[in-house]
């Protein structure tokens, strides 16, 4: 199940986060062009387990949007 915006979610050791160039959900596809993805330009492995909010869903790949260490970062759930 999806979390929803604003809840706290555990996250446990080894979760990867990631900040990209763009966001993710405002991604067009035009499929005359081959697409890869947007890029990673950060990644944080957790080291030990966390609490962080869930900022919002986003619908795309299954990702959320979470606030951690003053930051915004997208998890793959």
């Amino acid at each position: 199940m999806a979390p929803n915006p604003y809840d706290l979610v555990y996250y446990p050791a080894g979760t990867v986060l990631i900040q990209y160039n763009k966001e993710v959900e405002n991604i067009e596809i035009d499929p005359r062009e081959t697409y890869i993805g947007p890029s990673p330009i950060k990644y944080k492995k957790l080291e030990k387990p966390v609490n962080a909010i869930v900022l919002e869903q986003v619908s795309r790949e299954n990702y959320s949007k979470i606030w951690f260490e003053g930051e915004e970062w997208y998890v793959k759930e």
